[in-house]
Order: C-alpha cells, then structure tokens, then sequence
C-alpha cells in the first residue's frame, strides 16, 4: 500500500510542477498582452498629434498659398 501511496504522491508533485509552469506562462502572457495594449495605445495617441500637426501645416501652407495668388 504504501508503494501505491508514492506513486500517487508523486503524480500529485508532477502535477503540481505543471500547475506552476502553467500560471507562470498565463501571467507572461498576461503582461506581455498588458504591454502589447499599451504600445499600441501609445501609437494611436502619436499618430493622432501628428496628423493633427499635419492637418494644421497644410492649412498654413494653403492660407499662404491663397495670399500669394490673390497679391497677384
């Protein structure tokens, strides 16, 4: 019987190994999807000050554009 009792002892430690690699790569993945959410709000939040950025220089360049047509 108490042979038995090892076996399942250490079927019970194997498993217990693969719970903690297990929950390991879960929070790995976890942060790596955090950070990956994070970068890609960053570079929406970019993109969006430098089409605005722009959109301003092009209103610039069309206002002085239309100075120099009607000076003419």
């Amino acid at each position: 019987m108490s042979e038995e009792m090892s076996e399942v002892e250490m079927i019970r430690q194997v498993a217990s190994d693969r719970l903690v690699w297990l929950r390991l790569m879960e929070k790995a993945v976890n942060d790596i999807d955090s950070v990956l959410m994070g970068l890609k709000r960053d570079v929406a939040e970019i993109s969006q000050q430098v089409a605005a950025r722009n959109e301003d220089m092009t209103l610039v360049e069309q206002e002085d554009e239309e100075v120099s047509e009607s000076d003419e």
